[in-house]
């Protein structure tokens, strides 16, 4: 179970990670930005108006402004480098939506900040945006990375070609289209399901992990629903 922005209530926050780590996730799952002085930083939307005090687009502000901002519970936006550092200290697995595609030294800069929190091991680069994912895939080959997918079918052949992972949504993941995922060598990881018929279907599939709004939750369902009520930490089963 990968809490889905940390959580609902606080949405790629410290909080919003800290919460969902306590309530019992194996992962987090978070968004990223660049700012105008090139800092990525943890937002889901491409403007700070929805989700803290201020406005304006993150690319029009500098790390040191986005800094200043508060979400409705007083919240700080946090860097990407604050949120691996605290997966990896946790042995979190930490998947890193990239929003835009990054530019060579966006990529150059992700990698370094990947590099100096330890984070290598506990990171999978995901993204909508196919040519963000192999933008990093040429940087880093060795970097684990996954396309993330909506709405239509897709190979399990043609979904190998950006990593090793599948990030789908869960409305794809049926028994036959996790078997050809399988098939083709990917962990299947899906988003977002937050109540027990869809856990159960998802269980049912057989996918690796489920991004969930609500990991206190889905906890509490998977202890009585599953054999195996949490899934084996990725940085240490995924090696």
């Amino acid at each position: 179970m990968i809490g889905h922005r940390g959580t609902a209530a606080d949405e790629n926050t410290m909080r919003g990670f800290r919460d969902a780590h306590r309530a019992g996730a194996s992962g987090i799952e978070l968004d990223v930005w660049w700012t105008r002085d090139g800092v990525p930083v943890v937002m889901h939307d491409p403007t700070v108006d929805r989700t803290t005090t201020g406005h304006g687009a993150i690319a029009n502000l500098t790390a040191a402004q986005v800094s200043r901002l508060r979400t409705a519970r007083g919240e700080r936006v946090p860097t990407l480098d604050e949120a691996l550092r605290y997966a990896a200290g946790h042995q979190l697995t930490v998947l890193v939506e990239l929003k835009p595609t990054p530019t060579p030294a966006q990529v150059r800069t992700l990698l370094a900040v990947i590099r100096a929190t330890g984070a290598q091991r506990y990171v999978i680069v995901h993204s909508f945006n196919a040519e963000a994912v192999a933008a990093v895939r040429r940087a880093a080959p060795a970097l684990r990375t996954a396309l993330t997918h909506d709405k239509t079918p897709i190979s399990g052949k043609k979904a190998a070609q950006y990593g090793t992972a599948l990030n789908v949504s869960r409305f794809l993941a049926t028994a036959e289209a996790v078997r050809e995922w399988h098939a083709a060598g990917l962990r299947v990881y899906t988003w977002t399901a937050n109540w027990p018929p869809a856990w159960e279907k998802l269980k049912d599939a057989g996918v690796e992990a489920v991004l969930t709004d609500r990991p206190a939750a889905y906890k509490e369902w998977a202890r009585t629903a599953c054999s195996q009520p949490g899934l084996a930490r990725p940085g240490h089963a995924e090696k």
